[in-house]
């Protein structure tokens, strides 16, 4: 099992507030049901800290079995039957180059389950 990670970056002009809506209630909806090989799929909203400062708006995570899985979903975006999870996109976001990683997860410690 792989993921991606992602820096999420919002349109100049939305607060983060309107940005963190529609990511969560109108874009994550759409990308978890169209994305083609998606197992998990987790948004980070920012968190305010005094004094502390950001790079991006948030963070996106998303799970697949394999780079071919991660790299079919990438296609699928530049299609015509991706057009509108794309369009959706850049209604609330930018895409920026960088800030992309693929990695493979190792959990050191969870004493959450």
């Amino acid at each position: 099992m792989i993921k991606s990670i992602a820096v999420a970056h919002r349109k100049p002009g939305l607060t983060r507030e309107e940005y963190n809506k529609y990511w969560k209630e109108q874009h994550g909806p759409l990308a978890a049901r169209l994305f083609p090989g998606l197992r998990k799929y987790v948004q980070n909203h920012l968190v305010e800290v005094p004094g502390m400062e950001y790079e991006g708006d948030g963070i996106v995570e998303m799970w697949y079995d394999d780079v071919e899985a991660f790299q079919n979903s990438m296609r699928f975006v530049r299609s015509e039957e991706g057009k509108a999870l794309a369009e959706d996109g850049a209604k609330f976001a930018e895409m920026r180059s960088g800030g992309l990683w693929i990695v493979e997860e190792h959990v050191i410690k969870d004493d959450l389950t």
